[in-house]
């Protein structure tokens, strides 16, 4: 037992981390080389905009299918079929290099290996006991590290390592830990906690008695929740993830356009990048603590405000601004959307957290798509993202406002609410 866990789960951390860490290569290539992609398949950034856009709607929709697949097959077999629509994604971008192969093989397979994403929350939750949120953090951690150390070394081996050749590392990477999944990875079996064992009869006649409360219950959580949506906090978190959405389509997909439009330095660029792989860890935790600390509704008023100064220093394209943008922008990066789903958790009394949580992150997931499209648009008539960097203030402001008229609003209401045992003074 390691710190009051098995061994073999913080086995399953390491092993979720490296393969994470090795994973972000696809992230770099998508950003660092839309160039040469362009060049050589003789396309616009338009078309990577709407192959990208493709990508993340289609996982999307294949994470809840994912995790049915998790709950009924297994997450063993899940990650293996994951990685293996990963790969074959891969294969289909070196093999077939043109607009078509790159459309289905990045923008329809790519999306598709989305039904791998569910898995490493239920392995934790099966294998950890008490460290479930640590364990989580570490492995979200893999990407961003990930980022800020694979950057520097593509960047400067870029004569060497092209496009095609990070794909085809890519693809080892992807066949490698799919062997080691097979071999290694398994499953953990439940155990029932109630030490008095039912019989069959008895466990059946239970379940058909209780199944038309639960149905019933469930319809009713969900039909209320969906009344919920109208509510102005909601309405806000919504608008607010989607912005949310909307500036990490533009970072993740268009960062690095940017800064070589704005020619910035070679050493400027890695450093900036790598600072925003760091950053992202390391604001995770500074506003996770902020969200605990405060009113979540100030503390994302404060974070979507420093994401407006974030993008109006990128805007002026002086020349430390791509260092200041990924020091300012990559300490809010992870903190928007737990921020958002808690703030509407707390606002609503519905139980159907499922539901609640998969709709607000569609949002979410619609603004990446946005961001993606309009980004290669904005380059294919003004040659620059200008035009896109000002959606993002303005958007990022209106949501930092928003949150504030939140807080302002239920401060009101808690204000006007009855203080319990106040009828008995005097």
């Amino acid at each position: 037992m390691w710190f009051k866990e098995e061994k073999y789960a913080w086995f399953i951390v390491s092993f979720l981390w490296i393969f994470g860490f090795l994973g972000s290569l696809g992230r770099i290539i998508v950003q660092y080389y839309q160039g040469p992609i362009t060049d050589d398949l003789e396309t616009s950034r338009a078309f990577l905009g709407y192959a990208w856009s493709a990508s993340i709607f289609i996982g999307s929709l294949c994470a809840p299918f994912g995790g049915w697949l998790t709950d009924r097959f297994g997450y063993k077999t899940t990650m293996i079929a994951g990685s293996l629509l990963g790969v074959l994604s891969g294969a289909v971008i070196v093999l077939y290099p043109s607009p078509v192969g790159y459309m289905f093989g990045f923008g329809v397979l790519g999306g598709l290996a989305g039904i791998g994403t569910t898995t490493s929350y239920v392995m934790v939750n099966q294998w950890f006991k008490h460290h479930k949120a640590k364990a989580l953090m570490i492995i979200g951690s893999s990407s961003s590290i990930g980022l800020a150390l694979l950057t520097p070394l593509l960047v400067s081996n870029d004569s060497v390592i092209t496009w095609t050749v990070a794909y085809r590392i890519s693809i080892a990477v992807g066949v490698f830990f799919t062997l080691l999944t097979y071999f290694i990875i398994k499953e953990k079996k439940q155990q029932h906690s109630d030490p008095e064992v039912q019989t069959g009869t008895e466990a059946e006649s239970e379940a058909e008695a209780a199944q038309p409360i639960i149905r019933k219950s469930k319809w009713t959580a969900n039909r209320d929740f969906l009344i919920t949506l109208r509510s102005p906090v909601i309405i806000v978190v919504i608008f607010a993830l989607f912005t949310c959405g909307f500036s990490m389509g533009t970072v993740e997909m268009h960062l690095m356009a940017i800064q070589q439009t704005a020619h910035v330095s070679h050493a400027m660029f890695i450093a900036s990048l790598s600072i925003l792989g760091v950053l992202e860890l390391v604001g995770g935790f500074v506003f996770a603590a902020l969200l605990d600390r405060m009113p979540r509704a100030v503390a994302l008023s404060c974070l979507y405000l420093i994401r407006t100064v974030a993008f109006i220093l990128l805007f002026s394209h002086f020349y430390w601004s791509p260092v200041l943008f990924t020091l300012i922008f990559g300490a809010t990066y992870l903190g928007a959307i737990p921020g958002g789903i808690l703030l509407a958790s707390e606002s609503l009394s519905t139980k159907s957290v499922g539901l609640q949580a998969g709709i607000l992150l569609f949002f979410h997931q619609l603004g990446g798509v946005f961001a993606s499209v309009a980004g290669g648009l904005n380059y294919d008539w003004f040659q620059n993202y200008q035009l896109l960097i000002g959606v993002n203030i303005a958007l990022s402001l209106v949501s930092g406002i928003g949150y504030y008229g939140v807080h302002r609003m239920l401060a009101r209401k808690k204000a006007m609410e009855p203080v319990p045992g106040a009828e008995f003074i005097g």
